[in-house]
């Protein structure tokens, strides 16, 4: 019979296997990399011509070999000592449901009489509690290798464009076109992933405007600290207010009159907030500078747009993170 463990976390497939995997990953990826590096650099058929800074080359090249390389066996060391700690809590998690079953004993009038108390079962239950926060940690580690590898190859494929001169006419198209309503939602809900050609686009817009980037910047360093604690605006699920409450707000309504703006309700991560801003000064100044930031473009913003439109802007990344902070820090109440 499975436990409650085990239902929440089943055992993966890749369980033992992840060294393997690795191997697989990493001699399939030296030998394309290999092949491709042949051909390059002239290795394989005509002698190749000359190539200006072909130092800087052959760093690339080694970069592009290794950091995947150490990202692989980063997550197989991350994921085999997750599964190791799952183990251990299935293997405690059955001791102590034996432990309560064997709870209790009859008496000779056929009377259940409790044992006595067996201080292994809270000791167990404790480090059951342990582990679970130690798996989670652990996925969250994962979960943030993941990202920082998109991040690298995102900015390799970013420096590369940079190099790669662009005909006069695309420079034109990136730099004259002006920024619409839409640019400036896209870029305030941020790139979804290393893919999001429009989002990347809608960013570099927005933050040719001077308060839109500074927006953009501090709304960028607020959720990088917000993830720090585990929190991320996708898991939030927000109540969006009326249109007509976020103008009454932009106008200067503060307290209860406007306490719909505020529409996210998570005791946990608010918990985690007020822990981080007593103990952490530089968290403290920079949610109040994002909530100035976003504060001064919500006046402007909501001057011309529609009802749909700000209801939209509250429900960005950019958005949901104030109502969070706003919540906080007391805005709304």
């Amino acid at each position: 019979m499975l436990g409650p463990l085990e239902k929440v976390i089943p055992r993966s497939v890749f369980e033992g296997r992840e060294i393997i995997v690795s191997m697989i990953l990493s001699i399939v990826w030296v030998i394309l990399l290999a092949g491709y590096g042949a051909g390059y650099f002239g290795l394989l058929g005509d002698i190749a011509e000359p190539r200006d800074a072909a130092f800087l080359e052959v760093v690339f090249f080694l970069i592009v070999l290794i950091l995947p390389l150490a990202f692989v066996w980063l997550g197989s060391a991350l994921i085999r000592r997750s599964f190791q700690i799952q183990d251990e809590a299935r293997r405690l998690e059955r001791e102590v449901r034996d432990l309560r079953a064997g709870g209790t004993t009859q008496s000779p009038s056929g009377v259940s009489q409790p044992r006595i108390k067996d201080n292994r079962v809270e000791t167990l239950q404790s480090r059951v509690t342990e582990l679970t926060n130690q798996i989670k940690q652990m996925e969250t580690t994962i979960t943030s290798v993941r990202q920082m590898q998109a991040a690298i190859q995102t900015q390799a494929s970013s420096s590369k464009d940079a190099t790669d001169p662009l005909p006069d006419a695309d420079v034109a198209a990136q730099t004259d076109r002006p920024m619409d309503w839409s640019d400036l939602l896209r870029a305030l809900d941020f790139p979804r992933n290393e893919k999001d050609a429009e989002g990347f686009r809608a960013l570099r817009l927005a933050k040719r405007d001077e308060d839109t980037g500074q927006l953009l910047r501090a709304a960028e360093d607020v959720l990088n600290l917000l993830a720090q604690e585990g929190i991320y605006m996708d898991d939030l699920r927000p109540e969006i207010a009326p249109a007509y409450d976020w103008r009454m707000f932009a106008e200067g309504t503060r307290g209860s009159d406007v306490d719909t703006v505020g529409g996210i309700l998570a005791p946990e991560a608010m918990e985690r907030i007020e822990a981080r801003k007593e103990s952490d000064q530089i968290f403290r100044d920079t949610s109040l500078h994002f909530l100035r930031r976003f504060d001064i473009l919500l006046k402007s913003f909501a001057e011309g747009a529609s009802d749909a439109q700000i209801q939209m802007l509250a429900d960005t990344r950019t958005g949901r993170a104030f109502m969070l902070l706003g919540r906080a820090a007391g805005m709304f109440g």
